[in-house]
């Protein structure tokens, strides 16, 4: 009886809350869905659009600059300079991605979260422009996007 308790009660508590990072507001949200990068520079989205894990915030960084946090069916971006990258992600692992971004494109990565022992794993993919843009419609900006708080 009182699994069941503990279970209605992590239940009702991950709905009143919601998942891992907050999202925006849904003006910020489809403007930031509709940026382009300037010609001097690269526009990069890392989408989470898996619930699995979604309390879990990961956090993500470039070159080890922190850029922002993700949540369960959250994305953030960041504007880049032309040039290599090591884009990570941490959650119960670190997970890496070394990427090579040209001035005036849009890059998107998936950040793919999985069942770890004590929390949520996590795995980096790069994602076809067709793919990023279908998994990002059903995304929403998180707040926790350092660009995002760069342009408020």
């Amino acid at each position: 009886m009182k699994k069941i308790k503990l279970i209605i009660g992590t239940v009702i508590l991950i709905f009143l809350f919601g998942c891992g990072a907050p999202k925006a507001t849904m003006q910020l949200d489809t403007k930031a869905k509709q940026l382009k990068p300037s010609a001097d520079k690269a526009l990069v989205y890392v989408i989470r659009p898996s619930a699995l894990g979604c309390a879990i915030g990961m956090k993500v960084s470039v070159n080890d600059t922190y850029i922002g946090t993700t949540g369960g069916k959250r994305y953030i971006y960041t504007f880049l300079d032309p040039g290599k990258y090591s884009i990570t992600s941490k959650a119960e692992n670190e997970a890496e991605i070394l990427i090579e971004v040209q001035a005036g494109k849009t890059y998107y990565i998936e950040q793919i979260p999985k069942m770890g022992w004590l929390s949520a794993r996590n795995q980096l993919e790069p994602l076809s422009e067709t793919e990023g843009q279908n998994k990002i419609s059903k995304c929403k900006l998180s707040t926790k996007c350092e660009a995002l708080n760069k342009n408020s």
